[in-house]
């Protein structure tokens, strides 16, 4: 089976490598330059006390010059203390660089999560793909930060193979008097290549054994990747999520949920952490052999040497340690450009990811809502989601004019949301399309033309920070105008009753002083967050749905001070709700099955608008006669 890295040229491994270069600049500019700075200083150091180590043997054993052999040793300790110190230095800022990367790479996936296509997010494929990218960056230390230690490496690497083949080659070429046996044969150009030729031969299978198990491991993480999501889903959210807390313990879920992470998620878990190891140590293991033969080769090659009066004592240990750390630079520099090489194997998954194509950012041109009026049209717009064959809506045709009231209203799963969807642009139509002053919207700029809605979505999300800057959406804002939505919404006296008003910090997710909010309070700050937008198009996706009776009928009765002379579309299951709208639109089976006002759609008794109010009619006044029972 041929493996991606030999399905791809040099050159895309290179452009692979040079793009990985440019994100990290981007997430963190100067942690690959540091990197590669202290790179340079490992490699240097330790052949500081090689080179002097031999020249202090020497002195000593030839003129015992206690001045010279000061200054070699005061050389020795000072230039490798120096090294050191400017080493650490730099390590130091490396590891604070290391902490933040990881956050800053989160961000950096979250800034193209939040601008990719709203349909992409719903994608399992899509985040499953995200799921792999974090697991090996985490687990298998792959990805784009290992680019970082792959490159210093080769650096390090390639700068020790450079001095080291400058301080043995006096030894490898040195030869003595001609003579025969021993002395012949070490100070031959024969011996000299067959110990060449050896070190090339182990250093090979090195190479190769770290590329298999490269390979093998990145098979396994992929295997893996959607395990360690389905353990962090359980693990990390949902147990910790107090609104999953009341279920877990009323339902009693706690055995369910170990046993089901346990069984699906840890054990298969453990195999991939157990194949990896299993495969790193049988690797390990011939590396290790591989290196005590290179050793060993290196010891009577140098011992044969000394013995033949070809180089000095001192030469025998510079020369012996200078050759060993040839051959481990040789080595991993073979490996880090065979693991830089697979390491692109998890790039290609990330590129692959920050690369998926927008569907929705098409046009150029920024829309005007004039006063004199405007208009949107749905034309014979079909939609159904990927992967599903059923239409969600079916050849859906309506207008919506300015400054008009649209109730929209269906049963569960008849379509009502989905063309919100698609009206805000969140989806594109299948087929049809739709228009703003008869201009299809895709040619519209699609950030402009999404800032003409203020939608509060019946899924809706508030975050965990002050109720300011939730209805502002921003950290800095507008006070007063905070204060004016918060009153319209019907929730100002209850954000005056806090301690900190708008400045309050909501649940305690995060702050000790955070207050928690029933669903009812929570949607009221949307519709303020709604309000404070000012948009020119308002929709409400079950706006009330959370609030009781009380709340409902203020909502309701304040809803065209709300509003003002913007356009609202309105999506609600309690019909008594739209007898104030312009017009209703009745949804059945992806469809509009019906369209008028209140009092024309109940007018006729054979269609859905009346026999879903006469449902409700019937509901209520058997609830009522129910309740007056048992009084």
């Amino acid at each position: 089976m041929i493996s991606k890295a030999d399905r791809r040229s040099i050159k895309q491994d290179l452009h692979f490598i040079q793009r990985g270069c440019t994100i990290i600049r981007q997430i963190s500019p100067g942690f690959l330059e540091l990197s590669i700075v202290k790179s340079m200083f490992n490699a240097i150091t330790p052949y500081i006390s090689i080179y002097m180590l031999a020249v202090i043997i020497d002195e000593l054993l030839g003129n015992r010059n206690l001045n010279l052999l000061a200054f070699y040793v005061g050389v020795t300790i000072g230039g490798t203390l120096l090294m050191t110190v400017i080493a650490e230095w730099v390590s130091k800022q490396i590891m604070i660089m290391n902490e933040m990367f990881e956050a800053r790479f989160q961000n950096f996936l979250n800034d193209k999560t939040l601008t990719m296509d709203f349909t992409k997010l719903e994608d399992p494929k899509c985040t499953e793909l995200r799921e792999k990218i974090m697991g090996n960056m985490y687990a298998a230390g792959g990805g784009v930060k290992a680019i970082i230690e792959h490159i210093a490496s080769i650096v390090e690497s390639s700068i020790s193979v450079i001095i080291a083949i400058m301080i043995s080659a006096g030894a490898i070429t040195a030869t003595a008097a001609a003579g025969s046996g021993i002395t012949g044969a070490v100070n031959s150009i024969w011996f000299s290549l067959l110990l060449i030729a050896g070190i090339i031969f182990c250093i090979v299978l090195t190479v190769k054994n770290s590329r298999s198990a490269k390979m093998k491991e990145f098979e396994l993480f992929q295997n893996g990747a959607k395990i360690n999501g389905y353990i962090a889903y359980y693990n990390y959210f949902y147990l910790e999520d107090d609104q999953a807390g009341k279920d877990v313990r009323i339902f009693d879920q706690r055995k369910l949920i170990i046993d089901e992470v346990l069984t699906k998620g840890r054990l298969p878990w453990l195999n991939v952490v157990n194949g990896t190891y299993s495969l790193n140590q049988k690797y390990l293991s011939l590396n290790s052999a591989i290196s005590a033969l290179i050793g060993g080769f290196i010891y009577i090659f140098i011992g044969l040497k000394a013995l033949s009066g070809t180089i000095s004592i001192g030469s025998v240990t510079q020369s012996y340690a200078a050759i060993f750390r040839l051959v481990s630079a040789v080595g991993s520099l073979s490996v880090s450009l065979s693991k830089i090489r697979s390491n692109n194997n998890y790039l290609e998954l990330l590129y692959e990811f920050i690369d998926l194509p927008s569907d929705m950012h098409e046009g150029k041109e920024i829309p005007v809502i004039s006063d004199a009026g405007w208009e949107i049209e749905f034309h014979d717009v079909s939609f159904r989601y990927p992967s599903c064959e059923e239409y969600a809506l079916k050849n859906l045709t309506i207008k919506l004019s300015s400054n008009s009231r649209t109730a929209i209203v269906g049963m569960n799963g008849s379509g009502k949301s989905t063309m919100i969807k698609l009206l805000c642009r969140l989806y594109s139509p299948g087929s049809g399309y739709i228009t703003l002053n008869g201009k299809d919207i895709k040619k519209y700029d699609y950030n402009a033309y999404v800032n003409l809605f203020s939608v509060v979505f019946q899924d809706f999300q508030l975050l965990a920070f002050p109720i300011g800057q939730n209805v502002a959406v921003s950290k800095d804002y507008d006070e007063e105008k905070v204060w004016r939505s918060l009153e319209k919404a019907g929730i100002a006296d209850r954000v005056r009753e806090l301690p900190l008003h708008v400045g309050q910090s909501i649940y305690k997710n995060f702050e000790e002083d955070g207050v928690d909010i029933s669903g009812g309070e929570a949607q009221k700050i949307a519709l303020a967050r709604a309000i404070y937008k000012d948009a020119p198009i308002v929709v409400l996706d079950e706006p009330t749905a959370a609030l009781d009776p009380i709340s409902e009928f203020e909502v309701y009765s304040k809803f065209n001070e709300m509003i003002g002379s913007k356009t609202a579309l309105f999506i609600s299951h309690r019909l008594s709700s739209c007898r104030f709208c312009d017009q209703i639109a009745v949804f059945h089976d992806g469809q509009i099955v019906q369209l008028g006002t209140h009092v024309e759609l109940l007018k006729i008794s054979s269609g859905k608008y009346f026999e879903l109010w006469n449902a409700q009619a019937q509901y209520y006044a058997e609830k009522s006669e129910g309740i007056s029972g048992v009084c």
